[in-house]
C-alpha cells in the first residue's frame, strides 16, 4: 500500500543513476485552438498576458514551474504565488511559467484531442520543468495535487517517479502537517520560501551541470533550510489508534527576514476577471494576537513590520505595473501595525487624487476603526469587516479573541450612520466550548445585529458568515475535537430558525467539508491510502461546494479503522507530543508553548476573565490628519474633450470577453496616466462608453470605445505608447477627438462590416455561394437565455424558441478574395440575423470550428462620425 513507501524508490527497484536532464517540448497553439472553442472561460487557458518576461526556455539553467492547486482566477489572485514567481523571475539563469489546473470541461477535452496540459507562458508540456512549486492554501485541495500529476501523465507517488520527472515539491499553510502527502510529494517546504526558491533552483541547477542523478539531486536538496524530503525518514508503524514514529531530519521552519515583503518587480495582468485584482502591499507579516484557534497566527510567528516610506513607495511601482486603481493592505491583524494611521493617511493623500481607493482586510472592534474607514472610503467605499468569532465574551476569552459585543454594536451604529448600508461579520462554530452553549450564544448575537440594522434605518444589513472550526497542527487547540458533520448540520439548522431578522443574511459552508479538512490536518502517513482512494474515485475541487462530493468522502471514510478517525479527529492528550513536532521545529509554536498556553486556555472560567471594557466613541478618537478627506480634486470630473479609440484584437485576445476587453484598454490608459475623467457617486471610476459588444471568439480590426477626459493632450505618439503597455493580441489603431459622444442610436443601427478566412479557397467558395443565394428572411431555434422567459417554462417544456430574422436583405458588398468572404451586416437592431446565429444556424459552421477551419472577424467599418477633428498633435 502506498503508505509503507517510505524510500525514494520502489521495494525492488535499483536506483536510477541517469543524469537529471529534463527535455524541452513546445504545446503548439494550433493543437490547443479546438479544446479552447469547447469550454467555459477559455482565456483562463491562453497566457498572453502584460507583464511576462520574454526569456529563452532551452537556454534556462533551470525552468520551474508554479502550479497553483486551483482554478486561473483564484490562483492569479494569490500573493504568494505571485511573491515566489517574482524572485524567480528576477533571476537571469531562471525561468518561471505558470500552471493554473483546468476545470473539469477542459480536462475532458484535454482527454478527448489526446493531448496534455500545456504551461501557461510558455507553452510546454509540464515534465519540461525542472521542478514544480506548489502553493496550498488548503488541505481541501490535496487530491488537486493527485489531479494535476495524473493529467501531467506524471506518477502518483514518489518513489514511482525517476529519470528526468520534475521534482514535486510542495509548500504553503495547508502543509505544516506534512505527514499526509510523504507518499505523492519529493518535499515539502516549511514557512517563508522568498529564499529557498532560488536555493532549490541553484542545487538543481548545479546537480545537473555535474551530471547527477534525480536521486544523488533530491539528496542535496536535504540542505535546503526548511524542506522536509519524506525519503529521508523512517517510520515505525503503530497500531490502529496510536501515532506512528519518525526517526530523520528536525527541520526548521523558514522565516524571510528581510521587511520588504511588498516589492515585485515581476507583476503579471490577468486579461480575464480574477477573484481579487488589486495591488497588494503586505504590510505586516506574522501576527502577536495569539488566538488559539488561529493556525496561521502561530504558523506566520515572528512579526515583522514593513516601513511606511517603503510600503508607499512599493505601491507605486506596483500601480505602475499593474494598472490597477485599487490598493490593499494586507496583513494577518492590520490594526496592530504600529504605524497605520500615518500609512493610511500617506497612501491616501499620495494616490487619492488619482482615483486609487484603499481597502483593508477584516477589522478589529476597536474605536480607531472608524476614522481609518472614513479615511479610506474618500474614492471607493469598501466593505467593513469585523471578525468577532465567538458568540460570548467567555468564549473569546478562552479564544483569546479580545473584542467587547457592546463595542462592536457602537461601531455598527457608528458605521451606519456614516453611510455604510451593508456590515459584515465574520462568527465560528465549533470551537472548543465547555459550557456547550455556543448555539444559543449566536441565535442571540445575530438577532442583536438585526436590530441594530432595523434601528438605523431602511436599507441597512448584516452578512453573517459562520465558518466551521477545524483544529490544525501547531496551535494551542491542535489536542481539540474536530466536531463531526452532524453536530455542524444540526448547528446550522437551529440558528436559521432561531434568527427573526430579514436584515440577518446568514451563511454556512457544507458541515462535510471540514470534517474532511479536519482529517486531511492532523492525520499522518496513512491517510495516504485513503487519499489516493479519494482521488481514484472522482475526488478532485473538494474546497468547491458545487464540486464537493459528499458520498464519496464518506465512503472512503468509512474504510480507515475507527480507532484511526478518533486518533486524528481528537480530543487528544495536550500533555502528548503530536508526530509533526518530532520533525518540524516551529518558532512561536513549538510543543512546550502550545502546552502551557493550552493550560491557561483551560483555567479561563467567569470569575477570572478580563474582557476588553466597552467604550464609547470620544473626539480624541479622531485625529486631525485623519478627518481630512481625501478627494479626487473637481477639476478631473469635468470633461473637457472626447477621445474615439479604435482597437483591434486578434490571437489570443479573441478568447477575452468584450469588458474584458475594455478592461484591458482601460489599465493600459493607467498605465500611460491618460487624464480620463472620473463619474461621481460612492465608487468612483473612468468614464468610458461602449456600445455593440463583440461576441467571444471573434477577431475584430476596429472596436470603438470614447472616453471622457478632463484634459486635452496631444496625440502624437499616444497611441504607440499606449500599445507599448498592452498585452500581446491588442493594438490600438486610431485616436482622434470628437466634439460630442455619437447618438447610440445611429451606432447600434449601423452595418456591420465582416471577414471569414478560411483555410481553403473551396470552403471560401461554398460559403459565398450559400450567402449569395441566402433568403430574404431566416427561421430557426434558438436557446433562451434570457433569465425571465426561462422562469416562465413549466417543467419539461423545452428552452427553445423559434425566431426569423431578416438575411438577404441585410447582407451587402459581397465579395470572394480567394480563401476569405467579406461582406456587411446590417445591425442586429434592425432585425437582421446576428454573426454568431449565421454561422451556426445558416451556414451550420458550428463553433467547435470558429478559430480552428475558420476566423472571423469584424472589419472596420465607415465612419459615421462628421464631427471627427484631426489630430493636431
Amino acid at each position: 500500500m502506498p503508505s509503507t513507501l517510505i524510500n525514494s524508490t520502489a521495494p525492488g527497484t535499483a536506483p536510477d543513476l541517469t543524469a537529471f536532464k529534463p527535455g524541452l517540448r513546445l504545446i503548439s497553439r494550433e493543437s490547443i485552438a479546438p479544446l479552447l472553442q469547447q469550454v467555459e472561460k477559455p482565456g483562463r487557458y491562453t497566457g498572453a498576458e502584460y507583464g511576462i518576461p520574454q526569456r529563452d526556455p532551452a537556454a534556462a539553467a533551470v525552468r520551474v514551474l508554479f502550479v497553483y492547486p486551483d482554478t486561473y482566477e483564484l490562483g492569479m489572485s494569490n500573493q504568494g504565488l505571485k511573491i515566489l514567481y517574482d524572485q524567480v523571475q528576477r533571476s537571469e539563469s531562471y525561468v518561471a511559467d505558470r500552471y493554473f489546473l483546468p476545470m473539469p470541461d477542459m480536462a475532458t477535452a484535454i482527454r478527448q484531442f489526446a493531448l496534455e496540459p500545456w504551461s501557461l507562458d510558455l507553452l510546454l508540456s509540464l515534465d519540461s520543468f525542472d521542478w514544480w512549486a506548489l502553493n496550498l492554501a488548503s488541505e481541501l485541495n490535496f487530491t488537486n495535487i493527485l489531479y494535476g500529476l495524473d493529467l501531467a501523465g506524471l506518477p502518483l507517488l514518489r518513489a514511482e517517479r525517476r529519470g528526468s520527472e520534475p521534482f514535486i515539491i510542495v509548500g504553503g499553510t495547508a502543509v505544516s502537517n506534512p505527514l499526509p502527502l510523504f507518499d505523492f510529494v519529493d518535499g515539502i517546504f516549511m514557512g517563508d520560501g522568498e529564499d529557498a526558491v532560488l536555493e532549490i533552483s541553484a542545487i538543481i541547477s548545479e546537480g545537473k551541470s555535474a551530471g547527477l542523478s534525480r536521486a544523488q539531486i533530491l539528496d542535496q536538496l536535504g540542505g535546503v533550510e526548511g524542506l522536509v524530503l519524506p525519503h529521508q525518514y523512517a517510520i515505525s508503524l503503530a497500531e490502529a489508534g496510536s501515532w506512528p514514529a519518525y526517526t530523520g531530519p528536525l527541520v526548521k521552519k523558514r522565516n524571510y527576514q528581510s521587511r520588504r515583503f511588498a516589492a515585485l518587480e515581476h507583476i503579471i495582468t490577468p486579461n480575464i476577471d480574477v477573484v481579487q485584482d488589486r495591488v497588494v502591499v503586505e504590510v505586516a507579516r506574522g501576527c502577536g494576537q495569539g488566538c488559539r484557534f488561529c493556525h496561521a497566527g502561530f504558523w506566520k510567528r515572528p512579526v515583522r513590520n514593513s516601513e511606511v516610506d517603503e510600503l508607499v513607495d512599493q505601491a507605486g511601482k506596483m500601480l505602475k505595473l499593474s494598472g490597477g486603481n485599487s490598493i490593499s493592505l494586507h496583513s494577518l491583524s492590520i490594526a496592530d501595525y504600529p504605524w497605520l494611521e500615518e500609512l493610511v493617511v500617506a497612501m491616501a493623500e499620495r494616490y487619492g487624487p488619482d482615483g486609487i481607493s484603499l481597502s483593508l482586510p477584516s477589522l478589529r472592534v476597536q474605536m480607531k476603526t472608524i476614522p481609518v474607514l472614513e479615511m479610506t472610503a474618500g474614492i471607493r467605499r469598501s466593505n467593513v469587516t469585523f471578525a468577532l468569532e465567538a458568540a460570548s465574551e467567555i468564549q473569546r476569552e478562552r479564544i483569546r479573541k479580545k473584542s467587547s459585543e457592546q463595542n462592536l454594536h457602537t461601531l455598527v451604529r457608528e458605521v451606519y450612520s456614516r453611510g455604510w448600508d451593508l456590515v459584515k461579520v465574520y462568527f465560528m462554530m465549533g470551537l472548543p466550548d465547555p459550557d456547550q452553549n455556543e448555539i444559543d450564544g449566536l441565535i442571540r448575537a445575530l438577532n442583536d445585529l438585526g436590530d441594530l440594522a432595523i434601528a438605523a434605518g431602511p436599507r441597512k444589513k448584516v452578512n453573517v458568515t459562520i465558518s466551521l472550526f477545524v483544529p490544525k497542527a501547531f496551535t494551542t487547540f491542535q489536542w481539540a475535537e474536530q466536531k463531526p458533520p452532524a453536530y455542524f448540520y444540526e448547528g446550522l439548522k437551529r440558528i436559521k430558525a432561531g434568527v427573526r431578522h430579514p436584515r440577518v443574511s446568514l451563511k454556512g459552508p457544507n458541515a462535510d467539508m471540514p470534517w474532511v479538512e479536519g482529517i486531511l490536518s492532523r492525520s499522518d502517513h496513512r491517510m495516504g491510502r485513503y487519499l489516493l482512494a479519494a482521488y481514484q474515485a472522482g475526488a478532485h475541487f473538494d474546497s468547491w461546494d458545487d464540486h464537493f462530493n459528499r458520498d464519496l468522502w464518506r465512503s472512503v471514510l468509512e474504510t480507515i479503522p475507527p480507532a484511526d478517525v478518533s486518533l486524528w479527529t481528537g480530543p487528544g492528550d495536550p500533555h502528548a507530543a503530536m508526530p509533526w513536532e518530532s520533525i518540524i521545529q516551529a518558532k512561536g509554536a513549538g510543543s512546550a508553548l502550545l502546552q502551557k498556553d493550552h493550560e491557561r486556555f483551560a483555567a479561563v472560567t467567569p470569575e477570572n476573565m478580563n474582557p476588553p471594557h466597552p467604550r464609547e466613541l470620544k473626539d480624541f478618537d479622531f485625529p486631525p490628519e485623519l478627518l481630512r478627506p481625501v478627494r479626487i480634486p473637481e477639476h478631473k470630473f469635468e470633461t473637457q474633450v472626447f477621445l474615439e479609440l479604435q482597437y483591434a484584437k486578434k490571437d489570443t485576445a479573441v478568447y477575452v470577453s468584450h469588458l474584458e476587453s475594455v478592461e484591458t484598454i482601460r489599465r493600459a490608459a493607467r498605465r500611460i496616466r491618460l487624464p480620463m475623467t472620473f463619474s461621481g457617486g460612492f465608487n468612483k471610476h473612468e468614464k468610458l462608453h461602449l456600445f455593440e459588444s463583440l461576441p467571444l471568439f471573434f477577431a475584430s480590426e476596429a472596436e470603438t470605445i470614447y472616453l471622457e477626459l478632463y484634459e486635452e493632450i496631444p496625440l502624437r505618439d499616444l497611441a504607440e505608447r499606449w500599445n507599448q503597455v498592452l498585452p500581446p493580441g491588442f493594438s490600438i489603431q486610431s485616436l482622434c477627438y470628437v466634439a460630442a459622444l455619437p447618438a447610440a442610436r445611429l451606432l447600434n443601427e449601423a452595418p456591420r462590416g465582416w471577414r471569414l478566412d478560411f483555410k481553403s479557397a473551396e470552403q471560401a467558395r461554398q460559403v459565398f455561394g450559400q450567402l449569395s443565394q441566402a433568403p430574404e428572411s431566416f427561421s430557426f431555434e434558438k436557446r433562451e437565455r434570457k433569465r425571465k422567459r426561462l422562469k416562465k417554462l413549466k417543467r419539461g417544456q423545452s428552452n427553445m424558441r423559434a425566431v426569423t430574422r431578416s438575411l438577404g436583405v441585410s447582407l451587402g458588398q459581397l465579395q470572394l478574395d480567394q480563401t476569405s468572404v467579406c461582406f456587411t451586416l446590417a445591425a442586429p437592431a434592425l432585425g437582421a440575423i446576428a454573426m454568431a446565429d449565421l454561422l451556426q444556424h445558416f451556414l451550420l459552421i458550428p463553433s467547435s470550428d470558429w478559430n480552428v477551419k475558420l476566423t472571423i472577424t469584424r472589419t472596420n467599418p465607415d465612419s459615421l462620425n462628421a464631427d471627427s477633428l484631426a489630430a493636431n498633435g
